[in-house]
């Protein structure tokens, strides 16, 4: 089983760029940030989609990501030309998380809110248009509710192909839909990132079940897809406890989380690495 490392993008991004090195050194999978401009407790979040290029430069073989991006925050078609030039930076090693978004003076400050409906809406048609800017070579032309481009084009396109993965967030019936239309891979927040509000191992196995109905129509191979769980980083038993619960649930990918305020966070993740990763 692979294992990657997500962190809060409020932190030093020095530290945050020593750890990444050190992620990929010991055999971390991805390296994934938070995306915010703004939070409830602290505004100096990095600008995830302007290091990211910056970590491809200072690592080797991990991939880098969000967890997650909030789709209706940026224009589709400018994120998706952003992704696509960090996959060409990474030599195709990028992961995009995707979300619904929910914090609104961030969006009052540097975008629009929508209500849920429409933020809802906004997602899936960006997600449709960005997935065919990727993948098509003549101009795109998209006349979406919410969304709309007018023969748009990005070249280079994304190494990865068909497009560079998209994993989902959220734990809500529409996340678990969009997730199994259209992603390939689930990362809800699981103990510790946040608060008790996370599904629990027997909940964690019953939106799986709703996830693989979608791949089932879609046509979508399960054994390809990313079932993971945003687990927190505690004392070592406790994490072992935690994972060895959901991969009875179904994950079959380890993320560990990281709150990544000090250089402490880089000998932790080495020990979580040494003594679980490894092991799975």
């Amino acid at each position: 089983m692979k294992f990657g490392l997500a962190v809060t993008g409020r932190t030093n991004p020095k530290i945050l760029e020593r750890m990444a090195v050190k992620a990929d050194a010991l055999g971390y999978d991805s390296f994934l940030v938070t995306d915010h401009f703004m939070l409830p407790d602290a505004n100096n979040h990095t600008d995830v989609w302007s290091f990211l290029p910056y970590l491809a430069a200072k690592t080797e073989n991990i991939r880098l990501g969000t967890c997650v991006t909030p789709l209706p925050f940026r224009r589709p078609g400018i994120l998706a030309k952003m992704i696509s030039t960090t996959d060409n930076l990474s030599k195709g090693r990028v992961i995009l998380g995707a979300g619904f978004g929910w914090f609104k003076p961030e969006f009052d400050g540097f975008s629009e809110w929508l209500d849920t409906k429409d933020r809802i809406a906004y997602s899936e048609e960006a997600v449709q248009l960005m997935t065919r800017l990727w993948t098509e070579k003549e101009p795109v032309e998209f006349n979406g509710r919410l969304v709309t481009a007018k023969g748009a084009v990005i070249e280079p396109k994304p190494v990865q192909k068909p497009h560079p993965p998209i994993w989902f967030g959220g734990n809500q019936s529409q996340s678990l839909r969009m997730a199994g239309q259209y992603g390939d891979g689930w990362m809800p927040i699981g103990p510790r990132w946040f608060d008790e509000s996370y599904p629990k191992p027997s909940e964690y196995a019953e939106m799986k079940q709703k996830i693989s109905s979608e791949l089932r129509k879609r046509g979508y191979p399960e054994r390809k897809f990313v079932f993971t769980s945003l687990i927190n980083n505690a004392e070592l038993k406790k994490v072992r406890a935690d994972v060895d619960e959901f991969i009875d649930a179904g994950m079959n990918y380890f993320t560990l989380g990281e709150k990544a305020r000090s250089e402490n966070s880089i000998r932790s993740i080495e020990r979580v690495a040494k003594e679980i990763g490894r092991s799975l």
